[in-house]
């Protein structure tokens, strides 16, 4: 578990660093690794510089792209959106040597129609915002302006920037020098008076005498040093019902102007100098003559330092060389292999991320729910989750068939409000427009008071957010005429579309869609008609998909504060309810441990009256039958370890006699003991069968206990005896001996006082090495002892009575005591046992014998032992001597009086050939 956590807290650390890396460089998400270029989609401007860069405005005018001589993509600006939805635009840029970009940015409601402000901002030769320049406002109906501010032409000039400023009734041109250091506020140079009713809308220049600019209605004028202006086109007899209207206009490097004509699709050159004289610079036809195809549809130029053309439309650049040539159409941006190198990384962090995501949520999951935790935590950590995605998918469902529903329903709106068009718009009015010459005019201003007292008077925002347009329909062609934006103009003509054709020519409305730079539009066009009812003009409602998106979004957030709070309140109500559910089986499981425990008495008591409670009358009566089946096999278990000793088990490592086999054996090292009544077969003639074994099994169980109380192993009974084992010290096997000898004094004095004659035993104790296991066959297994050690110790018992002691050890047993000097024993000298090739060293334990016979052995020990060296280096005149002292004062040690007979035998007649210093006992 410590691995997991440690496991986690490491997942949870790079997580954070990746997190950290990714917010960092969250721009390169919009780079897929294995693309190698970014097609132009919605382009409305492009510049270059003096080192052949091109500067271009993409994306329906939200981002500014750099790209070097060779069309690789050096930086990006993005459009950012302000605090309250609304949304920035790019409207015109300007570069300097330096390298520093200059752009109008122009802030849009959050529809993408009224605008809100506009800022001259500089950007550094590396793309990072520098700082804004200069800003303006609009917040009253009086300037209220439409898609385009008041800010036109940006322009580098002379180490100044320059820029115009629209005030309605005249033109104002500000400059501020150029510098890396911080540059002072911007300053009027020069105002231009406007003519009468006449309203900008481009303007290029910086010198008075060469500063031009084009008006609403259609004409260009030049504006001299005393703020005056002169027509410069249409001049006097042009005829104006072509509605040639100049757009785009700009100056080239030799102060020619340079303009492009919609209605006759084409860029014209017109020399001021030359009036009357218009030179189409590019058209259809040439342009298809160099392979390229030009719709002349929301079309822009600009002039390059090195004086071609460049000519931009949405999804393609071209340039138009000072000898006429038109460049291959430069469709997309490259990029460059450290940025795709970047991406790469960046995508693969991120993949790397989402892994260590996954792996968290398998770690704190998995292993979590793996751990003992309370119920209601494991179901918290299970349910939230599941809660949550169904919560979300309920979401998901419930949102899109709200917007389904809301798209529908802007559709039905639009075409209602489309339809009314024809009670907002004279068609009899519409028709006496003839020319861009009407802008402003009287039937102009008509038209919006009636069509902004319908649209603009009403705060709500379901309200908000339309575009409306009223369009003019004559020979045939589609004309602007009114539109919510101040860059389009009047009688251009309107690209013919199946919608707009069911208009004109059926009478029906229609519903549609399109996408410019502003975003994505839903809209409806219906007819307008004139007093003979012929139609006459197109009256459009749409609405920006932002717009309608901003108000799924209320709605969405509606749903899921709504779905969010059911979703908790549903998770009170499970935590309460697995609570309350839960205090049964915790006190259902706090009865089982108690009857785990052992307290089988428990009895568990539940009252709720379903499966919880009978499944506690289901253990009061499991514990009531365990209690009936552990107490039978703890009454076998006792009578089983009657049988096989416990001990014998554990021996074998076994838990119950479950696990022994035939064959199971270990070695150990052991105090083996046997234990025999003398005489037993002589008693037992003259007692009855059932006296026997009641004598044997009284007198076992007088002797027997003693062997336990010194963690000695009753291995088996001998008839009139036993063989016992004793795992620890011989300390402890050597005191069990004394205590049942002493014993023995005691049961003699009872069976005394009833009659009987007195018992005697020999105990046999040896240690040494043991087999100890299972023998016999499948049917019939036994525990058993196989060791020389056995038979050593069964010789011992048998020698006790010619040696006269009650007990009788080897010298393995004395080397194996922790404490010898706390035991009475004497040593008997080599010995030499029947059946056993090597004599052994025996020692004769008195300690437990009655008090007169302990006394005399203890004073005579010392001349008993060096009577025994004696006899052991063949001194058997010395020993003789020295036993027969012995028996002087103990006449019934019968050890001393067998060495007695022995030496005196050899020291009479000799030894034999084979004697080594042993005794013989037969």
């Amino acid at each position: 578990m410590k691995k997991s956590i440690a496991a986690l807290l490491l997942v949870l650390l790079l997580l954070g660093a990746a997190g950290t890396y990714l917010g960092l460089n969250r721009e390169s998400f919009t780079l897929w690794p294995f693309h190698k270029s970014m097609p132009f989609d919605g382009l409305s401007k492009a510049i270059s510089d003096g080192h052949n860069n091109l500067f271009v405005i993409d994306n329906a005018k939200k981002t500014i792209h750099k790209l070097n001589g060779e069309g690789v993509l050096q930086y990006s600006i993005t459009s950012e959106t302000g605090k309250n939805g609304e949304v920035y635009r790019f409207n015109d840029m300007a570069v300097d040597d330096l390298g520093y970009l200059y752009t109008i940015r122009t802030l849009l409601d959050p529809y993408g129609i009224a605008v809100k402000a506009e800022q001259i901002v500089r950007y550094t030769p590396d793309g990072q915002f520098d700082r804004s320049l200069f800003s303006q406002e609009y917040n009253d109906a009086q300037t209220q302006r439409y898609r385009l501010g008041s800010l036109r032409n940006v322009q580098v000039r002379d180490g100044m920037v320059y820029f115009f400023n629209d005030e309605v009734q005249q033109l104002t041109l500000y400059q501020t020098p150029i510098g890396k250091e911080q540059i002072s506020e911007p300053k009027s140079v020069y105002t231009i008076k406007l003519p009468p009713n006449k309203f900008v809308a481009e303007a290029d220049g910086f010198k008075p005498g060469e500063i031009y600019y084009s008006t609403r209605s259609g004409e260009i004028y030049r504006a001299f040093g005393d703020g005056h202006s002169e027509l410069v086109y249409p001049v006097p007899g042009l005829d104006r019902t072509r509605r040639n209207f100049p757009e785009s206009m700009h100056l080239d490097n030799q102060g020619r102007l340079i303009f492009i004509d919609f209605n006759n699709k084409m860029i014209s050159r017109l020399d001021p100098a030359q009036p009357f004289l218009i030179e189409g610079l590019v058209t259809e036809e040439k342009a298809k003559a160099n392979g390229i195809e030009l719709a002349f549809d929301a079309t822009a130029s600009s002039i390059a330092q090195d004086g071609s053309l460049i000519i931009v439309e949405s999804a393609q650049i071209n340039r138009r060389l000072p000898d006429g040539t038109i460049t291959p159409s430069m469709v997309e941006a490259l990029y460059s292999q450290p940025a795709r190198t970047h991406s790469f990384i960046h995508w693969s962090v991120a993949l790397a991320a989402l892994i260590l995501v996954l792996y968290a949520i398998k770690l704190f999951f998995i292993n979590l729910l793996q751990r003992r935790l309370p119920l209601m935590m494991k179901q918290v950590l299970i349910l939230v989750p599941v809660i949550a995605v169904s919560m979300i998918l309920l979401s998901t469902v419930i949102y899109e068939s709200f917007s389904k529903k809301m798209e529908e329903e802007t559709f039905s709106e639009l075409v209602l409000l489309a339809k009314n068009g024809q009670n907002l718009v004279d068609g009899d009015k519409l028709e006496s427009l003839a020319s861009p010459l009407d802008y402003n005019g009287a039937t102009y201003q008509s038209f919006r008071k009636k069509i902004q007292s319908v649209f603009e008077n009403n705060a709500s925002d379901d309200n908000q957010g339309f575009y409306k347009a009223v369009y003019k329909y004559e020979n045939g062609i589609i004309y602007r005429v009114l539109e919510d934006d101040d860059g389009m103009h009047m009688f251009n003509p309107f690209q013919q579309t199946p919608e707009n054709q069911q208009v004109v020519l059926e009478g029906k409305p229609a519903t549609g869609q399109w996408q410019d730079f502003s975003g994505e539009w839903r809209y409806a066009i219906a007819p307008i008609f004139n007093s003979a009812g012929k139609i006459v003009g197109v009256f459009e409602t749409s609405k920006n998909l932002d717009g309608i998106l901003k108000h799924r979004q209320t709605v969405l957030q509606s749903i899921i504060r709504n779905i969010a709070l059911i979703s908790v309140g549903l998770l009170i109500v499970l935590v309460v309810m697995t609570y309350v559910l839960l205090s049964s089986i915790r006190k259902l499981r706090n009865s089982v441990g108690e009857i785990a425990k052992g307290n089988w008495d428990t009895v568990v008591t539940i009252n709720t009256r379903d499966e919880v409670s009978d499944l506690g009358d289901s253990v009061n009566t499991m514990a009531a039958r365990i209690r009936d089946y552990i107490t039978k096999v703890e009454n076998f278990s006792q009578s089983y370890y009657r049988f096989v000793p416990q001990q014998f088990l554990r021996f074998l490592n076994k838990e119950s006699i479950l696990e022994v086999e035939l064959g199971d054996q270990v070695e150990k090292n052991m105090s083996i003991l046997i234990f025999n009544i003398r005489g037993f077969y002589l008693l037992s003639k003259k007692l009855t069968p059932e006296e026997n074994f009641n004598f044997v099994n009284s007198f076992l169980s007088r002797f027997g206990p003693y062997v336990r109380k010194h963690q000695g192993l009753m291995n088996k009974y001998l008839g009139a005896g036993f063989m016992a084992l004793f795992p620890n010290q011989a300390d402890e096997a050597l005191l069990a001996c004394i205590e049942m000898r002493k014993e023995l004094d005691i049961y003699n004095s009872h069976r005394a006082k009833v009659g009987y004659s007195p018992l005697d035993f020999g105990i046999g104790l040896h240690k040494g090495p043991l087999r100890l296991g299972i023998i016999g066959e499948q049917q019939r297994l036994e525990g058993n002892v196989i060791s020389d050690g056995v038979n050593v110790a069964t010789m011992l018992e048998k020698m006790t009575e010619p040696l006269g002691a009650s007990i009788l050890i080897t010298d393995n047993v004395v080397q194996s005591l922790q404490q010898p000097a706390a035991f009475q024993y004497r040593n008997l000298g080599l010995i030499q046992v029947e059946g056993v090739k090597e004599p052994l060293q025996l020692f004769d334990v008195y300690q437990g014998d009655p008090d007169t016979i302990r006394v005399l052995k203890e004073k005579t020990r010392p001349l008993f032992e060096q009577a025994v060296t004696y006899y052991q280096v063949g001194r058997f005149y010395d020993a003789r001597e020295a036993f027969l002292m012995v028996i002087k004062q103990n006449r019934q040690d019968k050890a001393a009086q067998l060495y007695f007979y022995i030496c005196d035998e050899y020291f009479q007649h000799g030894t034999t050939a084979e004697w080594n210093g042993t005794l013989s006992v037969s």
